[in-house]
């Protein structure tokens, strides 16, 4: 796979991502939600899973032989490798297929162009490796097997150390990528591959850029987000490699692609093993989030309206509570003609910070915590202040948590219900009539009320909210 190809495919897999030159000019459209953003790659990649193997993965099974021998004069071993790959997986042929075929394989794997940064050794080893494969084809009916006679070809190859380079390469590019991997997990660690380090890694990393590619055609972000994670961890591992243009490449397309890959690992399952991935898409949520409201360059979303309000619909409300510290958001909202507090509404919108607000009163209310409650008020205010908006029902729910009482939460809600709209009068005329009746039909109601104030902030989180139980703070 090449390397421009990368974030060439990332961007038009991924058509509402903008050319790298292109600037933000106020007027694009909703549906374009988001641009790339230099997020910290270090939140999502250092929680990236490596690829899991399975029972029968070759790497818990892979049986290769080394034949030690001493260091010759040239920096090369004069040992030999065995590794588990029939001819036919060199050439990227089927078992069994003709003899032109074979020919015209290697004839064209011969003239195809290597991949910038193998070491010079590479190309003439590869060109000496298909030669002896395609003879071994033609001319030994041990490699060849035959399928007439179902007598299987043999089912590993004994190369030179300075020919495995060139039989990952080889592998590599006609497809072979778990072979691929599973070699380089097993000889990285030998001492005989010291020599030949930079180009096996260079191999296991293209190889996961092309899982990365098939992962983006399938519409799985997170899937090709985390194999070019994995391909950058490669190349940085050895310094020769980390003076690559690829490295720059994969690491272009990784910052494009944060903020997408970011929004698909919140909406996976809350499940013990998507709890990491999850864990690393909020850290890099936060992180975004500190550098649009510090109005750093190299951050540049789109339509922060869009993207937010995606991002806060997939979480918790515990998780919309510790994402930002939103009672000093809200102190510094009130200064309307403030930098800092224009740049806020340019990334945290009237509805982003109204979500907030009811998952601060859903948390305190069920987690009988009154200082969520005192956010709640603060955010309330700010809104009521520079948004222009009525939040009465809001502002008198923190003020009855807060230790007002059902009188005045009554007396409130009937003053509210007269002037409101409709769905207000028919939420304040309830608690009001329930506030004058029993403890139960009162906490009742309440629950009721907030439940309803709530239930498009996380529906599954709140539903714990439609208990008719007590659960006053």
């Amino acid at each position: 796979m090449s390397k421009m190809a990368l974030s060439c495919l990332a961007s038009n897999h991924l058509g509402y991502i903008v050319p790298r030159k292109q600037k933000h000019n106020g007027s694009l459209p909703l549906s374009s939600p988001l641009l790339h953003a230099k997020i910290s790659l270090l939140y999502l990649v250092s929680r990236c899973h490596p690829r899991k193997q399975g029972p029968g993965s070759l790497t818990r099974a892979l049986d290769i032989k080394v034949a030690d021998s001493p260091m010759v004069e040239n920096g090369q071993f004069q040992g030999t490798v065995e590794i588990p790959v029939n001819c036919y997986q060199i050439l990227g042929v089927p078992i069994g297929c003709s003899k032109d075929q074979v020919v015209k394989a290697a004839m064209q794997l011969r003239a195809t162009e290597i991949e910038e940064g193998y070491s010079p050794s590479v190309l003439p080893s590869r060109q000496e490796l298909l030669i002896d494969i395609r003879d071994k084809l033609l001319f030994e009916p041990e490699f060849s097997g035959d399928v007439k006679e179902h007598v299987p070809p043999k089912s590993s190859l004994i190369l030179p150390w300075q020919w495995l380079p060139a039989a990952m390469s080889l592998l590599q590019e006609v497809g072979e990528e778990k072979i691929v991997m599973d070699i380089g997990r097993a000889v990285r660690q030998q001492p005989n591959a010291k020599p030949y380090i930079h180009d096996i890694l260079l191999s296991m990393a293209l190889t996961e850029c092309s899982i990365a590619r098939r992962g983006f055609e399938r519409g799985t972000v997170s899937v090709g987000f985390e194999a070019l994670a994995r391909a950058q961890l490669l190349l940085r591992s050895k310094r020769s490699l980390a003076k690559l243009t690829l490295l720059t490449e994969i690491e272009a397309s990784l910052e494009e692609l944060a903020p997408v890959c970011l929004l698909e690992n919140l909406s996976k399952p809350r499940t013990p093993g998507n709890a990491e991935r999850r864990e690393g898409a909020l850290a890099a949520l936060r992180e975004l989030l500190r550098q649009g409201l510090e109005g750093e360059a190299s951050c540049a979303v789109r339509d922060w309206s869009d993207f937010l309000s995606q991002a806060m619909k997939k979480l918790l409300a515990i998780e919309i509570v510790g994402l930002l510290p939103w009672d000093t958001i809200a102190l510094i909202r009130k200064n309307n003609n403030s930098s800092e507090a224009q740049q806020q509404r340019f990334v945290i919108d009237c509805n982003c910070f109204y979500i907030a607000l009811l998952a601060h009163i859903a948390l305190g209310f069920s987690s009988k915590r009154l200082e969520l409650i005192e956010k709640a008020k603060k955010i309330t205010e700010s809104l009521e202040k520079t948004e222009a908006v009525d939040l009465g029902f809001e502002r008198i729910i923190c003020k009855t948590l807060l230790g007002d009482g059902k009188l005045a939460l009554s007396e409130d809600l009937q003053k509210l219900g007269l002037n409101g709209n409709s769905l207000n009068r028919q939420f304040g005329q309830d608690v009001s009539r329930q506030a004058n009746k029993g403890n139960a039909d009162f906490y009742s109601s309440l629950v009721s009320f907030i439940a309803n104030l709530c239930n498009f902030v996380c529906p599954a989180d709140l539903t714990f909210l439609l208990d008719t139980s007590p659960h006053c703070c």
